[in-house]
């Protein structure tokens, strides 16, 4: 069995926690091990400094330019991002993604885990 969508079919969505829109893909298919999204940004809309309690997130580039950075304890990484790039989060790395430039960044969580995300100040 499978589902399929075609990401141009779907609506975008208002997202209450973080800048940018969303295309609901999960929403949509409804996989059981994953909850995968697109998430619509422009210059300078960035999502929450976070974390998850269980998911790891996987961020794929579809468009545009992002940096991500990932704070520790005792040291603060940024990654540059363009079309193309995937990098894997552990559930337990604090991070935020920022637009430098308008594009979209498809991110799916494993476990499918709603409201996991714990935001950092």
């Amino acid at each position: 069995m499978y589902d399929r969508v075609n990401l141009a079919d779907l609506e975008l969505h208002e997202n209450t926690i973080a800048d940018g829109r969303v295309r609901a893909v999960g929403y949509e298919l409804r996989p059981a091990k994953m909850r995968p999204s697109v998430w619509v940004f422009e210059p300078g809309e960035q999502s929450t400094k976070h974390y998850q309690e269980e998911q790891e997130e996987l961020y794929h580039v579809l468009s545009g330019q992002f940096e991500l950075t990932i704070f520790d304890d005792d040291e603060t990484e940024t990654l540059e991002l363009e079309p193309g790039d995937v990098v894997v989060v552990s559930s337990d790395e604090v991070r935020q993604l920022t637009c430098l430039d308008a594009g979209e960044v498809f991110i799916v969580g494993a476990p499918n885990t709603k409201d996991d995300g714990v935001v950092v100040d």
